[in-house]
Order: structure tokens, then sequence, then C-alpha cells
């Protein structure tokens, strides 16, 4: 979670691209995408020289960050000259002086890099390049500040709020971590993102691998499975390399400003050497040897993807790779097109073929993938069911892509069990694959499902227990599965409030030392890192309210003994004149009195309030964190109290003594040092949950259920060759390996491919043209029926019912006929 200085820096960088005419969020995003490349690309050259390499800056020294930022209030200096010189990048390195670099991976990424601010618009670009400077200042030190800069870069993704074509819309981040979670991937396997979009699946991966080999003990979760902490210190030098050697995540996206943004994400989220191309995955790829290398069959371990709905491909420029894409077949005109022109199908014909066997899928599909009737639907379904295992379809609300889109969707979960080249002629009385498929369904996802989605930390999310139900499904079978069909599983959940410890800039804070965390021995671990105030102040609960409480409680003390302290010598005259005690003169009155002291104590009032801004300007943050405002509120608490203790000792001057005090010699440095206690609390808060899934509570109804593929009818007259077998299940439901051989013998599927009549029980997920579809099997739960009548008369009158309607339509049909 970024700290809110960050994210109104982010906010305000777009506010100026937008005032400036750049209102197309991926314009603006991709206009920042080249900057920031800018400013990474200096150091880039460095490391280059370093290792002998002449610079790419030789004769374009004006080119470097490091003169841009000189010239930032002169947009034509980049556009003039940078921009060109960008644009031709490639000619000004060799291969050899890349490796190791995100120039390896550049492939002319730049050469249609244009910037399209506006040349009077001095005033943003200058902006911009400080406002880069401040949110990605340690970007590429490869350090725990390189976790801050990817959650930056993704958060300015977030601000894309607007669909983009044929469906293209940003899948939310927990949903691919909970994706990536139920592939469970380790280092040096191969994943693929064939529509790839800003790379989300292709960092989750890496971000998953780095949080599964690192110390658990020091691993935080937030509340929707963001990881933090994540130093990969349970890896081997071999894993933690192929962690992030770019090879092992590929992605490809059809639009070239996409793929840009995309790559620079994964470069920001500590990948080296990104493979995320621009290219058409399902186009020809006959003269484009990179796209037919990266797409090449039975290469990944897995494929991870939200592919675009509702698109269509162009028939003439699609791959015409039979294997991979079914033709129509038959003997008319069209038998050798693409039986369908649906994206959303060719991309799932896609992923089987990228896959070797083995391989696993996570993928987000429409709900009509599951259900639509057509041939190109059927086929694709039995396929996967018949020659592959679908191991789990899990359907998501209706809201989990607002603002983008409506659309029902389910993550289908699939692994590749057939070659390409042994596919079968389907359709097939052989035995199917997939045996059983285990269906969940997602009411709440942790986020509102309004167009808002708003965050709902710490409440009910499915998408743990799905998680959970789905590995003992995996380890256990159906048996396992059902176990605890009626619990819901759940995180424990608790506050904390986090700070970014920036110690080259906020040390003075902290400390009366001026060096925030001097006792600790090495303070490069602290530096640039998000910690918990407890952690960087041990005295402090880790709960905030907790430490508000207790910060409070201890400033509200000093406070008051400093303003008691502070205007003792103005108000004791007062209090000695209204006693009677200075030459014994008579005692002045209440109102007298009180008017005289108030008097008086203007003059060291404005000192006080003087001190305090002074204190405050110093010591707590000019953005809205929590310290400011309880500071704000403690101060005048103990002002007015303070004060209203002197007006009491007036007022009562003859019944009290008046308190013994210590004068205050240096007022700041009374309110520092409680103004120092009070910063602490500086920061904001954040819900985390803990790395177990394991409260459980009761569910009214079932959430996941396991459906047959293939059950076979009763058939109790069904008799053996022999005569000794009657009936084709036995005794214990279970039907007979003769009864199944004997119609396998005879066929399930006529000539024309229809599945006979009678041999199917019709609640198999075969018998119902292969639906994957998760309502068509929910089992009714007839516990929650409220009614006085019992189960049998409800379904007599159901039957009732049932009788009339057909009477009816006998009724309709005969008016349509005539005959009445």
């Amino acid at each position: 979670m970024l700290a809110p200085h960050i994210k109104k820096k982010v906010d305000e960088l777009w506010n100026r691209f937008w005032a400036a005419g750049l209102t197309n969020p991926l314009v603006a995003v991709e206009q920042i995408t080249y900057l920031l490349f800018l400013k990474r690309l200096e150091d880039i050259d460095l490391k280059r020289q370093q290792r002998g390499f002449p610079s790419i800056y030789f004769g374009h020294e004006d080119c470097k960050w490091s003169y841009i930022r000189q010239e930032k209030t002169n947009p034509k200096h980049l556009i003039d000259v940078v921009f060109p010189w960008l644009r031709e990048l490639d000619k000004h390195f060799t291969s050899a002086s890349a490796d190791g670099t995100e120039l390896a991976s550049l492939n002319n990424r730049m050469a249609d890099a244009y910037f399209q601010l506006d040349p009077n618009k001095g005033k943003v670009l200058s902006d911009s390049i400080d406002a880069i400077d401040q949110l990605f200042a340690r970007a590429g030190e490869g350090s725990a500040a390189q976790d801050i800069m990817g959650d930056t870069f993704e958060y300015l993704l977030s601000e894309v709020a607007t669909a983009g074509k044929n469906g293209q819309f940003r899948t939310p981040r927990h949903l691919i971590r909970f994706m990536v979670e139920l592939l469970d991937p380790e280092p040096g396997q191969r994943v693929i993102d064939p529509a790839a979009g800003t790379g989300g699946f292709l960092f989750s991966t890496q971000q998953y691998l780095m949080r599964k080999y690192s110390a658990q003990e020091n691993l935080v979760l937030e509340w929707d499975g963001t990881p933090h902490r994540t130093d990969g210190a349970a890896a081997t030098p071999e894993q933690y390399a192929a962690i992030h050697h770019g090879a092992n995540f590929v992605g490809l996206d059809n639009d070239r400003t996409m793929a840009r943004i995309g790559w620079m994400n994964l470069v920001l989220h500590d990948v080296t050497d990104p493979h995320l191309l621009q290219g058409d995955s399902l186009s020809k790829r006959d003269g484009k040897p990179q796209l037919a290398q990266v797409l090449e069959s039975e290469t990944y371990d897995f494929v991870l993807a939200n592919p675009p709905f509702t698109g269509t491909v162009d028939s003439g420029d699609l791959e015409p790779d039979t294997v991979l894409f079914p033709r129509i077949g038959g003997a008319g005109k069209k038998k050798d097109e693409s039986i369908t022109n649906k994206s959303e199908l060719l991309f799932l014909w896609l992923m089987l073929d990228l896959l070797h066997v083995g391989g696993r899928c996570t993928v987000i599909i429409p709900e009509g993938v599951l259900f639509g009737n057509t041939d190109a639907h059927v086929r694709l379904r039995r396929e996967m069911l018949a020659e592959h295992v679908v191991e789990g379809v899990i359907s998501l609300p209706g809201g989990v892509f607002q603002p983008y889109t409506g659309v029902k969707t389910s993550i289908l979960v699939f692994r590749k069990e057939t070659r390409r080249d042994d596919k079968q002629s389907l359709p097939s009385s052989a035995a199917p694959r997939t045996e059983h498929v285990w269906f969940y369904e997602v009411e709440e996802d942790g986020y509102s499902l309004n167009a808002k989605r708003d965050p709902r930390p710490g409440q009910r999310n499915d998408l743990w227990d799905a998680l959970e139900k789905f590995k003992t499904w995996l380890a256990h079978g159906r048996e396992g599965a059902l176990r605890h069909e009626k619990t819901l599983l759940q995180p424990s959940f608790h506050a904390e409030r986090w700070r970014q410890a920036l110690l080259r800039d906020t040390a003075d804070k902290l400390t009366p030392a001026g060096t925030a965390f001097a006792a600790l021995p090495d303070t490069d671990m602290w530096d640039g890192q998000v910690w918990g105030i407890h952690e960087l102040f041990p005295e402090l609960p880790a709960d905030p309210k907790a430490a508000e409480i207790q910060v409070r409680n201890a400033a509200s003390r000093s406070l008051y003994d400093l303003v008691i302290q502070f205007f003792a010598p103005a108000s004791q005259p007062i209090w000695k004149k209204r006693r009677g005690s200075q030459s014994k003169a008579s005692p002045i009155s209440i109102e007298k009195a009180i008017a005289e002291w108030e008097k008086v104590i203007k003059t060291p009032q404005q000192e006080f309030n003087r001190a305090v801004r002074d204190v405050q300007q110093r010591f707590f943050e000019p953005e809205d964190g929590p310290a400011l405002p309880l500071w704000k509120a403690i101060i005048k608490d103990s002002l007015n109290t303070g004060l209203d203790a002197h007006r009491h000792y007036i007022t009562h001057a003859t019944d009290n003594r008046f308190p013994e005090y210590q004068p205050v010699e240096d007022l700041t440095i009374a309110l520092e040092t409680v103004a120092r206690e009070v910063a602490k609390l500086d920061g904001f808060d954040v819900t985390l949950r803990s790395l177990e899934i394991d409260q459980p509570s009761e569910l009214k109804a079932t959430k996941h259920w396991v459906v047959p593929v293939r059950a076979w009818e009763r058939n109790d007259e069904w008799p053996s060759d022999d005569g000794q077998l009657i009936g084709s299940h036995n005794a214990d439901g279970l039907v007979r390996p003769a009864y199944v051989a004997a119609m396998l013998a005879a066929g399930l599927y006529d000539e024309k491919g229809k599945l006979k009549d009678g041999l199917l029980d019709p609640d198999c997920i075969e018998a119902r043209d292969w639906n994957l579809s998760a309502g068509q099997y929910k089992p009714f739960d007839f516990t929650q029926l409220k009614s006085d009548k019992s189960m049998a008369e409800l379904i007599g009158e159901l039957k009732t019912t049932e009788q009339q309607i057909i009477s009816g339509l006998d009724k309709l049909l005969a008016m349509v006929e005539g005959r009445e």
C-alpha cells in the first residue's frame, strides 16, 4: 500500500497532464513512461561504461536526464533533440553491451516515440520532471525501494479508468494474485500471457515467487493479499536468478503503447530483460520470426490471462495452423475456414497449444464460453474435458469488472493432458480425461460490487475460502472437497500504522540527535522502506488506536504541566492580589482579578502560540497524516485545561495554594520534546491479514460442489451377454464395468455426432452438451425452504402445477392448429 502523500503526488501528476490537454489516460501514461525511461537510461549507461563499453550519449550529451532537468521548462528540447535521438536508440549500443540491462529487450520499442506535450507548456513539463524525480527517486537501486517504485507505477496505471478497444481493461490485482496462487508456480517455470496489457499477470507471478521464497517470519500481507518484505531469502542463487529472469515471464499485446507500458511496469518490478512484446497472438506468424518463436507450441509451464471479451478476429489474418484452430470441416465451401472468429474461444485454443503436457492455465472468461451452444463453443468444451483436465470453474460475481463492464465472468482452471499431435477425432466414446469438475461460487471478493468498487478491508472475501478449498480438491479429490462444504475459511485481520522511513530527509524530526534510529546497528536496512511505527519505535504498540491513546495520554500530561509552568509567572502575582497577601492589602474582587489576569497572559499566550507553530512546521508532515490533527487537539486541550486551572487558582485563591513550579527556560525545546513523541504517530493505517487462512465460520448454503463429467443412467433391465448380471449398477449403486464396456462398444454417439438417448445421467456434464456453467449444477438446498408443508406435499403441488401448464399448452396448440 502506498503512502497517501505518494498517491497525492501521482494524482497531481495526472492533473498536470490533463490540464495540458492530454486527456487520453493511455497517452498520458505513455508520456510519463517515456520520461521515466529517460531518467533510468542515464544510470543504465553508467553501468555499461563501468564494463568498458562506450556511452550511448557520445555526441548526444544533451539527451541525458541530468541535462533534461536543466532544460525542464523547455518542451521543445525534448521534442526536437531528445526524442529524435531516442527513436534511434538501438543504433547507439551493441547487443553485447546491453546484456543484463533493460536495453537487452528494447527491440526498437522507442522507434515511434514522440513527445506530445504542447511546446508552450513549460511549467507542466517542469512540474512533471520534478514529480518523476521525487516519485521514482530510487528506481534501479536494487533496494527495497524497488517495491515502492513498482507500486507507484501500478497506482499510476490504476488511474487508467477507461476501457480499451475490443473488451480490453485492467484486471483487478487481487484477482490476478488469486489466479497465480491457484497455479502455485516454482522458480524457473515459464509463464506466458498472450494478452498481457500492462503485465499484471507476469509481475504478479514474480511477486508470488518472491513471497513463496521469502523468510516467512518477515513476510507481511495486506488484507487483499498484497505481499511486503519479500526478500527471497529462502531461494538458492539459481532460484533467485530464475525469479528475476525476464525469459521466464513472457507477454504479448497487440497494442504497441500498451506493450511499452507493460514492459516498463516489469522493469520497475525488478524483472531483468522483460520479454513483453508487441504482437497479435492470434494472427498469422509467417514472416514474423519473433512472434513465431514466442508462440512456439508446447513450450510453457503456465498460461495466465484475461483475454479480450466479445472481440472478433479477421478470418483472413488468423494463423492458418489447422491443428491450433479447428476448421469447420465437411464438404462445403467453408470447410477450410476456422470454426469461429470469436476471440475468447480462439484464445483458449491458443492457450492449450502453448502449454506443454502437464502445463496448467488459469484464465478469466465470459460466462457465455461455459454454456454457449454454437458448434465452436461445444467443440471447445468437449476438447477441454475429453482430452485435458478441467480442474475447476470459479464463478465470479457480476460486478468484479466495474466500472469497465458488467459482463458475468468465471475463472477456468485446466491442465493439458494430450499432445497437439495426439488429438482425438471428436466426438469420441473414450472416457473423458476429466472425471469430475470442481465448481465454486464467489459472492464477495473484498470490494463493493457497484461502479465504485470500494475496498472492504477485513470483511468477507470468498476468494480466500476458494483458494483453500481448491487446494484440498487437488490434494484429496472429491471426498476431500466435500469435507467442509458448510464451512467458510478466512484469514484473521489486524490493523497497523505504517510510514516510509526516509532517513535522509526526515531524521531530524524523530530524535534529539537528529539521526533517526541511530541506535540501530544497520540504518541502511530501514532507509527507504515502509515500516510499522511499532517497528521503528518499539515503545509503541502495534495497534494504531492503542498507540494513539498511549502517546496522547503521555503528551497531554507533559503539555498540561508545561502550560502550568509557562504561564505561572504571569498568573501567580494575580493570585497573590486575589489572596491579599501582598503588603497586607485587601484581596481584589474575582471580576477584577480575572480581567487583569486575562490581560497579562496575552503576551505569553502569543509567545506560546508562535512556538507551537514553529515546532509544528518542523515536526509534522504537511500531508493529511494522523499526527498533526492529534498534536493540534492535544495543544488545544492542554492549553485550555492548563489556563482553566490557572483561572481556578485565581478564582479560589483564598482556598488553595498556588502550585510550585520550575521556570521554563526554553519553551521551544520543551515543545519539541513532546512533538517528537507525537510525530512518531505519523503514517497511514493498513489492514493486514494472517499468512494462514484458518478462521472458520458456518455457511448457510454450500459454495462449492463437484460434478461428474460422465455418469451412467441406471438401466435395471440390462443383462450381460452371459446372463450372469442383471442391471447396469450393482447393489452399491456403482456402474458395472461390463455395462460400460458394452455401451462403449456400441458407441455413445450416432453417426451425426449426437449423444444417444438414455445412456448417460442427464445431470452429468457430458449429457448437457459439456456445459460448464456453475449455476447449472448448483445443489438445491431444501433446508432453506420456509414452508409449513412437508417436502412430499410441495413436490405434489409442483407436479399438479406442471400438469396444469401442460394442459394449458395443449389447449393453446389446438387453438393455433384450428382444432378449437
